[in-house]
């Protein structure tokens, strides 16, 4: 089956299941039903759809004159995307079933369920615009269209802004790819060798790619839609937007670098954002008090890790093409987008259970007594998400921090000086990041429960716990299931790698290539059909890898002195970590998620821009802060002040006068003419 009828069932797919909402609409009971069998139709096909994203079974859409013919082929890792967004959609159809509303979140998911499906198959750059457009509208419609409340409008219209400016972003660079073959959009995939030796213009086109389809994937700044737009949606929609769209958007800007014969200034560009989006995204997520709040800026964080990986591999690509680096960087890319689409999933829908008791972490605690099922799925995708080994989050920064610490050549010092100020910023970031993921599930579900409804009674159903337990299965593909999953990325990506190199150490079949590890155990547990292991690469740089088990040690006395030094002098006060909360001040439970970053919040107070009010409570004195998000306030702010500037005075213009408008006619007139004899 090519890809012409694929996107010709996904259209129908889409018309039929509106056609039968709208006969089925005076029947709440009935809707659901439809609706349900829609999403659950949806996501097998998709399922279905990953054994034909081949080239071989790309097609043609003649479309009439004066339209151009369309290219059908798929995007680079389209197989990938189509199983991961068949089990999120899945998992997502299966949520609905326990919410009285779930025919409202259908009625927005199965338009995207559609858009997702002609996307994979956007190898032609018309057809990747217009269903990339068609994402982004559905996408808006999806968030406004499940709860009605100014917080939701206003995110909407952030996102729709931000996403018709990446629409025309992505459409300039289109056009300016057209006059290089020809004015055809038919030869796309062909465009690389005619602007192989400009790539200025290259690098340009790369840009605006990677900011149109980072709108999307969460790229500094504009991602400010984001932390805005996912606390207001329901939380399967806000785990679709933060684990689908990003990794349709790091396909799309692979498939145009396919297309244009860019060098290193993109790339550069891309790990400069990378960094200051991670960084940024972990230092927000970590003072958040909001739980989905926490989890929007926690995409922010692992988004920067993903675009810093993809500059890196762009770089050592080109700086030095041979060395494995390069593959463990773009490996580390997709192996976090593939554990944080299951992972973060699993999160956002978590919400739709605790949110029952409230949205501020610190009103929240001992959730876990509530349902064990939803607090151990949970722990899952958070562990994940925390880099705690073997799962997808610590494969994928370790490949990340490897290939930064890999020497390049001999011939590159700088290039490998800068790399490992990067390797800096990044571990200060994946810190932050798992003290973020540690708060957010230790005063959720783990200490005493402290609001005043009672959790018990309160358990989810059958239906929903699969829907946690479906997504994470990504997680562990990108973890556990690496010594299988990286050699078939690899040979998917072979067009996108300059050396053959694997990244999977062979210590199974070579245990002599790895000698130092294998004295520790490294390969006693061989892994059926595997080649290796991934947890010590190819790469691998520390000769000994005790070295890391002295350093961890070295860090822990060190913390624990500083912590009997401090507890001598001022006399520490020993409270439970997690029972701390809002309700009531008292001295037994000012300990708090806020006191519990409060030495972060300090250190980086100017980053913060803080501003406290001490409280005095019932014996226990504590601190309120105000923290500016600074991105929005001091540099979108203005923005928006400039544009309702303008929307006043082209108001007073809109007067309705005849004798004004033709005046206005001559001035524009006028104008043009000493354009022209300048010119």
């Amino acid at each position: 089956m090519s890809g012409a009828y694929w996107i010709l069932a996904w259209m129908i797919f889409l018309g039929v299941a509106l056609s039968g909402s709208a006969v089925l609409s005076s029947k709440p009971r009935g809707i659901h039903v439809w609706l349900s069998a829609c999403g659950m139709l949806g996501a097998l096909g998709l399922l279905a759809m990953s054994a034909f994203l081949s080239p071989q079974h790309a097609g043609l859409i003649a479309l009439p004159a004066p339209w151009p013919t369309l290219v059908a082929a798929p995007l680079p890792l389209a197989r990938l995307w189509s199983i991961v967004a068949g089990l999120l959609f899945l998992a997502a159809t299966l949520s609905t079933f326990s919410r009285r509303d779930g025919h409202r979140i259908l009625y927005a998911l199965l338009p995207l369920v559609s858009g997702v499906g002609v996307f994979l198959w956007s190898g032609d750059g018309l057809l990747l615009l217009a269903s990339w457009e068609f994402i982004s509208a559905v996408t808006y419609l999806g968030l406004v269209t499940t709860r009605r409340a100014r917080p939701v409008w206003n995110a909407g219209w952030a996102l729709l802004a931000l996403s018709e400016l990446g629409g025309m972003l992505l459409l300039a660079a289109l056009v300016w790819l057209v006059p290089a073959h020809a004015g055809s959009l038919q030869d796309t995939l062909t465009v690389h060798q005619t602007l192989g030796a400009a790539p200025p213009l290259g690098n340009v086109i790369m840009l605006l790619a990677v900011m149109a389809f980072g709108v999307k994937a969460g790229l500094f700044p504009v991602m400010i839609w984001m932390p805005m737009a996912e606390p207001e949606s329901p939380g399967m929609v806000a785990g679709i937007f933060s684990g689908l769209l990003t990794a349709l958007a790091f396909s799309g800007i692979l498939a145009v670098l396919g297309m244009v014969g860019a060098d290193l200034a993109w790339a550069v560009v891309l790990v400069v954002l990378g960094v200051l989006g991670a960084l940024s995204g972990a230092l927000y997520s970590i003072v958040s008090r909001h739980a989905k709040r926490v989890l929007a800026y926690s995409t922010l964080e692992i988004m920067g890790l993903v675009f810093t990986a993809l500059g890196i591999w762009r770089i050592i690509s080109v700086v030095a093409p041979h060395n494995v680096a390069s593959t463990m960087a773009l490996d580390a890319a997709v192996v976090l987008l593939v554990m944080h689409a299951g992972a973060k999933f699993v999160l956002f829908a978590a919400t739709d259970f605790t949110g029952r008791w409230g949205q501020t972490m610190d009103r929240l605690g001992g959730l876990g007594h509530g349902s064990r099922g939803v607090a151990g799925l949970t722990l899952f995708a958070t562990a994940a998400l925390g880099a705690f080994p073997p799962l997808g989050g610590f494969v994928g920064e370790w490949l990340l921090l490897e290939g930064i610490l890999k020497p390049v050549n001999a011939g590159s010092h700088a290039a490998h000086l800068g790399l490992m100020v990067l390797g800096a910023f990044l571990a200060l970031t994946v810190a932050i990041g798992v003290a973020a993921y540690l708060r957010w599930y230790a005063f959720i579900f783990l200490g005493v429960h402290r609001g005043p409804k009672p959790i018990d009674g309160e358990q989810p159903r059958r239906s929903y716990l699969l829907a946690l337990a479906i997504p994470l299965a990504l997680v562990v593909v990108a973890g556990p299931g690496v010594p299988w999953f990286l050699p078939w990325l690899n040979h998917v990506l072979a067009s996108y790698l300059t050396t053959r190199s694997p990244v999977v150490a062979p210590t199974f079949i070579d245990p002599a290539s790895a000698a130092p590890l294998v004295a520790i155990g490294a390969n006693l547990v061989p892994a059926p059909g595997a080649h290796g292991t991934v947890f010590f690469p190819q790469a691998f740089n520390v000769g000994n890898p005790y070295v890391l088990l002295w350093m961890a040690l070295a860090i822990t006395v060190v913390v624990a002195g500083l912590r009997g030094l401090f507890r001598r002098k001022t006399g520490v006060r020993l409270v439970n970590p997690w029972n701390g909360g809002a309700e009531p001040f008292t001295t037994h439970t000012s300990w708090s998620a806020e006191g519990f970053v409060h030495p972060l919040r300090l250190a980086f107070a100017r980053f913060y821009g803080l501003s406290r009010t001490r409280t005095h409570s019932e014996g226990a004195h504590f601190y309120r802060h105000t923290i500016i998000n600074r991105l929005e306030e001091q540099v979108y702010g203005p923005l928006v002040g400039v544009g309702r500037w303008l929307a006043g005075h082209i108001r007073r213009m809109q007067s309705g006068r005849l004798n004004q408008y033709v005046t206005y006619v001559w001035i524009f007139v006028l104008i043009g003419m000493a354009v022209g004899v300048w010119r």
